[in-house]
């Protein structure tokens, strides 16, 4: 019993390594049975199918950021936004391959942009669709959320690409210091124009 949990647990390793990586589509159930070194039909007494490797990986990816992001209030001031900016920062530092593999579903379009979107990002917004219809609350609209979340996605997902041009690594810790600051900037400077709109 213990072998057939530790072999469950390198089959969803693997997975998560190959989907971050190449996406789903493109991640073949005999290439991750060929890593674990199984056959390809052993895998299937762990898994019915590829798409329920692809589920329990994203289980634990997102339950972290679910559970850190549960008590989002679009109604906060910018203090509290600030934190919570810096909170997905970290987990998401902590975990890059959410950030990849949210890439490649978005690009593919396919079943597993509909699993991210209704079983995971529906929740994660579901605050910003409530807060947008009252225009009381104008500390966090939807494009001010596309715009931090596109920004966050990106700064994870392209730090590959960033350390081979700069020679530094986004992800090391003074590098996230000096983009979580430029955030921190960039919140507190909305904040600036919101409060000038209002006084003008």
């Amino acid at each position: 019993m213990k072998k057939r949990k530790n072999t469950r647990q390198l089959i969803l390793q693997v997975a998560e390594k190959l989907f971050a990586q190449k996406g789903f589509a493109a991640t073949a159930v005999t290439e991750i049975a060929s890593i674990v070194n199984i056959s390809s039909p052993a895998i299937y007494k762990h898994f019915p199918n590829k798409l329920a490797i692809y589920e329990e990986v994203c289980q634990g990816l997102f339950t972290p950021l679910a559970e850190a992001t549960k008590d989002l209030d679009a109604s906060a001031d910018f203090s509290e936004t600030r934190q919570q900016i810096q909170k997905i920062m970290a987990l998401l530092t902590e975990s890059p391959n959410v950030a990849r593999l949210i890439q490649h579903a978005t690009l593919a379009e396919d079943e597993t942009l509909t699993l991210l979107r209704e079983k995971w990002y529906r929740q994660f917004f579901s605050y910003i669709s409530a807060s947008a219809a009252d225009p009381q609350r104008e500390f966090l609209s939807i494009p001010t959320a596309m715009a931090f979340h596109s920004m966050i996605l990106g700064y994870v997902t392209l730090a590959p690409l960033h350390k081979s041009l700069f020679g530094v690594d986004p992800l090391e810790e003074t590098q996230l210091e000096a983009q979580l600051q430029l955030q921190e900037k960039m919140v507190d400077g909305l904040n600036a124009l919101i409060q000038s709109q209002k006084n003008a």
